[in-house]
C-alpha cells in the first residue's frame, strides 16, 4: 500500500501523465478519500493545461550554431577514438608477427631461447614506432569539420 507520502510526491506526475498504470490507479483510489490531495491534483491538473497551452519557447539566436560546433567537436573526438583504437590493434598484430619471425628466424639459425627473446623484444621496439607512424601519415585528417 502506498503512503500518503507518496502520493504526494506522484501527484504532479499524474497532472502530466506521466504515471505508471498501476500508480495512476493507487493516486484515483487515495483521492477519492483524501479531500487535501483530491484539491492538490485539481490545481496541478490545471496547472499543467495551462503549461500546455503555452506556445513553446522561441530558439534563441545562435543555438542552433553553437550546437553543431558542439556536435562536430564530438564527431571529431570519436573518429581519433577510433583511429587510436585501430593503431593500437594493428601495432599489436605487428608485434605479435615480427615476434613470431624473430622465433622463426632464431631457429633457422640455430639461436638459443635467450636470443629469440632478445630479437622478438628488439623487432617490435623498432618496428612498430615505424609502422604506427605510416599508417597515421596515411589516415585520413578529420581536422577540418
Amino acid at each position: 500500500m502506498n503512503s500518503h507520502q507518496t502520493i504526494r510526491e506522484w501527484l504532479a506526475l499524474s497532472a502530466a501523465g506521466l504515471l505508471e498504470p498501476a500508480e495512476e490507479r493507487a493516486v484515483r483510489d487515495h483521492v477519492r478519500e483524501c479531500a487535501e490531495c483530491a484539491g492538490a491534483l485539481e490545481a496541478l491538473a490545471g496547472l499543467s493545461g495551462d503549461l500546455g497551452a503555452l506556445p513553446p519557447p522561441e530558439i534563441p539566436p545562435g543555438l542552433a550554431a553553437r550546437t553543431s560546433v558542439l556536435v562536430a567537436a564530438e564527431m571529431e573526438a570519436a573518429a581519433d577514438r577510433r583511429r587510436s583504437e585501430w593503431l593500437a590493434a594493428a601495432s599489436g598484430v605487428f608485434a605479435w608477427l615480427m615476434a613470431l619471425a624473430a622465433y622463426f628466424a632464431g631457429r633457422a639459425v640455430g639461436g638459443t631461447l635467450w636470443a629469440w627473446l632478445a630479437w622478438s623484444v628488439l623487432f617490435p621496439l623498432v618496428a612498430v614506432p615505424v609502422v604506427a607512424a605510416v599508417l597515421k601519415s596515411r589516415l585520413p585528417e578529420r581536422r577540418g569539420i
